[in-house]
């Protein structure tokens, strides 16, 4: 465990040297909700609507997708793949170190820090466009989001692993990773909420845990999910099940790394 929390600090110590982010997340948080006010508000001042959603309720839906996709979704699948096709993954074979958790610290420690960053930044523009966004009516929501944020960073990691550890088995792994990224997009509602689909698209979602990873968390920040307790429960068997196959896939994978040297 010591070696671990080590490695934490020093990929924090590492990431505190990107402090300028937060400049660059206040002034690009602060455009695209200029730019979505203006938008949506042309919408809704013809008397059109969006759903159920109120321009509030859906500038606030906006911005929160935009936080989420930059604390929860991992791209440490990039580093996996260069890994084991420069060779790379050898020294990993030699060091007391287990390769799952090694990525996993890397990724939790550098999201601690983004979210940090983001949470500043939000709560500074929320100053000023307070007007404008829709906050969570009770204080239970507001920590029953933050919940669902953080499983839906373990989730994220997992799926995403288990996209690196596919470079065992193929050659084109990049163009796989780029479609995947796009379907999870879609399903997890970062790119319109998923009560806005299509009948058959909200069912096939409900099928998937694409959906824990933006629009579950936002439902809940805006209130239109009361309890959430039975979704946590799915949440959390979706982290086992990926758990369970990202070890297997890695046992697997150093067998037929050591095998034929990949």
């Amino acid at each position: 465990m010591k070696k671990y929390i080590t490695l934490f600090h020093i990929n924090w110590q590492n990431s505190l040297q990107y402090r300028f982010s937060l400049i660059v997340y206040i002034f690009g948080y602060s455009l695209y909700i200029g730019v979505l006010l203006y938008l949506w508000s042309a919408i809704y001042s013809e008397g059109q609507t969006v759903g159920n959603y109120t321009l509030s309720e859906l500038t606030t839906y906006y911005l929160l997708q935009l936080m989420i996709n930059s604390v929860i979704f991992s791209y440490v699948s990039w580093d996996v793949i260069e890994n084991i096709k420069d060779g790379y993954f050898s020294n990993f074979l030699i060091k007391p170190i287990d390769y799952y958790f090694y990525w996993f610290t890397v990724n939790l420690s550098g999201k601690i820090l983004e979210g940090l960053f983001i949470i500043i930044a939000v709560g500074i523009i929320s100053i000023f466009f307070r007007g404008h966004l829709t906050f969570p009516g009770t204080s239970a929501a507001l920590i029953y989001f933050l919940i669902s944020v953080i499983l839906g960073i373990v989730l994220s990691f997992e799926m995403d692993f288990c996209v690196g550890m596919i470079t065992f088995w193929l050659t084109q792994v990049r163009t796989f990773k780029f479609m995947l990224q796009t379907i999870i997009l879609f399903f997890a509602g970062a790119m319109l909420p998923l009560d806005l689909f299509p009948d058959f698209l909200v069912r096939i979602s409900d099928f998937l845990p694409f959906r824990y990873l933006v629009y579950f968390p936002v439902s809940i920040y805006l209130g239109k999910i009361n309890n959430p307790w039975p979704s946590f429960a799915i949440l959390i068997v979706w982290i086992l099940v990926f758990y369970g196959i990202s070890r297997v896939l890695l046992l697997r994978g150093i067998k037929r790394y050591e095998a034929v040297g990949i």
